[in-house]
């Protein structure tokens, strides 16, 4: 079952516009879930095509600007605006993909994945759009481990 809410309009980073919230997408996988290949535990994978194809890349941690990872077959040469399929292997945090850098909303706002969650990105409409990542708890709340920023406040 998925569930989503979308964030349409320009923000400051962690709050959410007024009247709108970030789009969650909540899964029966679940943490032990089947990662695709080539996703270590703990990572948040990506692929620049869907189905969990093409080129793959992994993050761990949070970064702000996905224009600092190249990646040859993204048309600007770096994973901003690239990803078309992700999926969330995280060992105890949801991942949260931002559509704009310094985990900033644009458009399509934000897309939390829980962990053992894995889809293509444009039925959701964020296909090519991530621009940075986060972590929160899978409460939508931070603590130590997931630091943030967090879209919910």
């Amino acid at each position: 079952m998925l569930l989503a809410g979308m964030v349409a309009a320009a923000a400051s980073p962690g709050t959410a516009p007024s009247g709108a919230s970030p789009q969650t997408m909540v899964g029966s996988s679940g943490p032990g879930a089947f990662a695709p290949a080539g996703c270590p535990s703990g990572a948040l994978c990506f692929w620049n095509a869907r189905n969990f194809t093409g080129g793959p890349g992994k993050l761990f941690g949070r970064n702000a600007n996905w224009s600092a990872f190249g990646h040859a077959s993204c048309p600007s040469g770096t994973w901003n605006n690239c990803a078309s399929s992700a999926y969330n292997n995280g060992v105890s945090c949801d991942s949260v993909m931002w559509d704009g850098t310094n985990y900033t909303f644009g458009a399509a706002g934000a897309l939390v994945l829980d962990r053992g969650v894995g889809l293509d990105l444009a039925s959701v409409g964020f296909d090519g759009v991530t621009s940075s990542n986060s972590w929160i708890t899978p409460s939508l709340a931070t603590n130590s481990t997931c630091t943030g920023p967090n879209p919910f406040g």
